[in-house]
């Protein structure tokens, strides 16, 4: 029979996590571990970590730290990050990690993977709600997940979630290179298993429902974890989703209203309109759908994937990301169409 903990040792470190979330104390170093109610840094490893990036974060197999940073980081500039990965800031025995790791706000589970199936490994996803915006934050690559976490359970900052590790689809990747994959972002459809269902492209069935990879778009962690290095209260979801810049914006003719704005209200530009006969959508380069104004006047386009009109920013680095990223394309005439990362981002949103 398999032990849910790869050693004793961890079974006293889950103890002393579960004391520092419920009582706000723990003797020894997870005791710095809570700096606010708000944010609580989702590792041990901010007790000696310094407030610059490179302080803690695990470089990819390059060894740029950069690679471990949320964007177009890898593949000299060519391949997408969508978190920030935390080093270890303690290891066993056998080098392996030995960091707990923590909600970084309080939340509800929502989806744990103990056998690795995908890229994140072992991982944990907890939601969060703040007015008028519903988000998630994902915490991969867990050598094990506390057997205590279920879907629906509900934590608070500093509970403990699991043990960090190595996991990938395979057999993990080396040592020196473990580390916590975290992320933060928004789902994109509640109905995102019924939208995969139908989609020819995937001959593998959707074993994460609703928070398949596929259906989450992220934002860069960094605000998060600097505020928490800091013990400083940073800014909202919703404020940091308001003020990150577009890339492009799109069009959409239809009078359907999608399931991320009833369930993201805040990211709403101006309130619903009784009828509505389209949307403009401001999307951030890596594809996270940011402003959305509803249409009151009716085109006399069809309603479809034909009713998508693309406008890309005047901004030449952003729009080079979104490039890279596969939100735009760009046609021979020099001028913006839609990407194929941008068409499936619009197929999920509206069940196309």
């Amino acid at each position: 029979m398999r032990r849910p903990f790869p050693a004793f040792r961890n079974l006293t470190a889950y103890a002393c996590a579960a004391i520092a979330a419920l009582a706000g104390v723990c003797a020894g170093p997870l005791g710095a571990q809570q700096n606010s109610k708000w944010f609580v840094w989702p590792t041990p490893l901010h007790v000696t970590a310094g407030t610059d990036w490179e302080s803690f974060v695990q470089a990819a197999a390059s060894g740029d730290p950069a690679t471990g940073l949320f964007g177009i980081a890898r593949n000299n500039g060519s391949k997408f990050h969508e978190g920030v990965d935390i080093r270890p800031a303690s290891r066993d025995r056998r080098g392996e990690p030995a960091d707990t790791v923590v909600a970084a706000l309080d939340g509800r589970v929502v989806h744990t993977v103990l056998t690795p199936n995908g890229p994140y490994g072992r991982y944990v996803v907890l939601a969060h709600e703040e007015t008028g915006l519903r988000y998630y934050t994902l915490y991969a690559h867990l050598r094990s997940v506390h057997p205590a976490l279920k879907p629906g359970l509900r934590v608070e900052a500093g509970y403990p979630l699991g043990i960090m590790g190595r996991s990938d689809e395979g057999r993990g990747f080396p040592k020196d290179r473990a580390h916590l994959h975290f992320e933060v972002g928004v789902r994109l459809s509640i109905s995102f298993d019924k939208w995969y269902a139908h989609q020819k492209m995937y001959s593998t069935p959707n074993r994460h429902g609703a928070w398949n990879g596929i259906n989450l778009a992220g934002t860069d962690p960094l605000p998060f974890l600097r505020a928490g290095l800091s013990s400083s209260k940073p800014p909202s979801c919703v404020a940091i989703l308001r003020d990150e810049p577009a890339a492009l914006a799109v069009h959409v003719f239809t009078s359907k209203i999608p399931d991320f704005v009833r369930e993201n209200p805040a990211l709403l530009t101006t309130p619903l309109p009784p009828a509505v006969a389209g949307w403009r959508i401001e999307f951030a380069w890596h594809g996270l759908p940011l402003r959305w104004t509803p249409l009151t006047v009716a085109s006399s386009r069809a309603t479809g994937l034909r009713s998508v009109s693309i406008a890309a920013s005047t901004d030449s680095t952003l729009r080079q990301k979104a490039l890279v990223r596969g939100m735009l394309e760009r046609k021979r005439n020099g001028s913006f169409a839609a990407g194929s990362r941008l068409l499936l981002t619009l197929g999920i949103l509206f069940d196309w």
